[in-house]
């Protein structure tokens, strides 16, 4: 059945289409997944042909359409959410259900130029997406698909993967509906600096201990999942940044949360140690001159002494922290009292200058 349908796809691609819209005909054409026209920015795997996988938070594919409408074919191995934003600005919220695969209608409209982004909301955890094709009635162009100028890469757990950005209350428990990695500090940033960015985030995985670990130290964390393609469809393949389309201008390494979250903690001498583990997979990743920014977590001592330690040791490393008072309780709070779509806007402001520092990037004069 899946091999049929793709194949029925890919004669899609080569012959095109032709839709009966209000009674006119409109061409209609099918563009492979990995077709020049979609640039993809953050980990997928395009090794099968026509096909992009992936599962990490916030992977993103930027489009221009021009024309009325545009359809993504996909399927997924559990359930995924995903942001339709078109021109800048939000339009819906989609989802992937299903190994089957499905017809999801993006955007339909009034004829025009359309700059459309399909970004991931939810987590690796929550399954594996797999893209076919999109279906546009019109075209897609290419010309105008150039990357930003700027590139950030954010390493983390739940606060930048957007768990709870889009709850209502902090007593409210997790839910995929309520994630949405768009309201996390680290896509202001970027949106912010006009930058392009990708996320290597999963809820609960700390430097060197996840949440609730009975140890000091646990098994698999940030530092294993760091080099990986998928975050949770397959552990046995590594990424392969030599192939990425990107150097990131900044790395922010936002990690310590679950590391002190709850009993028993790891010591200086073990968080440094992992710390130092992680720096070295970026710089061997990007390169030892990018700058890396060390963000320590607002809810727990002793992160702050801890990641401010190790920040004075390195060269091109630089410390940031979001101090705990800069929420306002319960308002500003999400599911599991994780911060809400204000209380991640506040920790991205504190956060804006440090960029700034660094990259001099400068901040906006209209501010």
């Amino acid at each position: 059945m899946m091999n049929k349908r793709r194949v029925m796809i890919a004669l899609a691609v080569l012959m095109g289409i032709v839709a009966q819209v209000s009674g006119a005909e409109v061409a209609q054409r099918v563009y492979r997944a990995d077709a020049e026209q979609v640039r993809w920015v953050g980990r997928v795997d395009a090794t099968t042909e026509g096909e992009v996988r992936f599962d990490w938070s916030g992977t993103y594919a930027d489009m221009v359409l021009v024309g009325s409408k545009l359809t993504m074919v996909a399927s997924d191995s559990g359930l995924n959410y995903f942001n339709v934003i078109v021109d800048g600005r939000q339009h819906a919220i989609v989802k992937t259900e299903g190994k089957e695969p499905q017809r999801v209608v993006l955007f339909e409209g009034e004829s025009g130029t359309y700059h459309i982004r399909l970004q991931r909301r939810t987590e690796g955890f929550n399954g594996l997406t797999i893209v076919y094709s999109f279906e546009a009635e019109g075209e897609l162009a290419k010309e105008q698909l150039e990357p930003r100028k700027r590139h950030i890469e954010f390493i983390g757990d739940s606060l930048t993967a957007g768990y709870g950005t889009d709850s209502a209350s902090g007593s409210e428990p997790y839910t995929a509906e309520t994630q949405n990695c768009n309201l996390a500090y680290g896509c202001y940033i970027a949106r912010y600096f006009d930058a392009d960015y990708n996320l290597v985030a999963h809820s609960g995985q700390g430097m060197v201990r996840n949440y609730g670990d009975e140890k000091t130290t646990s098994d698999y964390t940030m530092q294993q999942r760091y080099g990986l393609l998928f975050d949770e469809a397959d552990s046995s393949r590594n990424y392969d940044f030599s192939q990425r389309a990107y150097t990131p201008d900044l790395v922010v390494i936002f990690l310590g949360t679950n590391d002190f979250s709850t009993k028993p903690w790891p010591s200086y001498e073990q968080y440094a140690e992992g710390y130092a583990k992680m720096i070295a997979q970026v710089r061997a990743a990007h390169g030892e001159q990018t700058p890396i920014l060390c963000v320590s977590s607002y809810v727990f001592e002793p992160t702050f002494e801890y990641v401010w330690r190790i920040a004075q040791g390195g060269e091109n490393l630089h410390f940031a922290c979001i101090l705990p008072e800069a929420f306002a309780r319960p308002s500003e709070l999400g599911a599991s009292e994780h911060p809400n779509r204000v209380g991640q806007q506040k920790m991205a402001m504190m956060l804006i200058p440090y960029v700034s520092t660094i990259t001099g990037w400068q901040v906006r004069p209209d501010m």
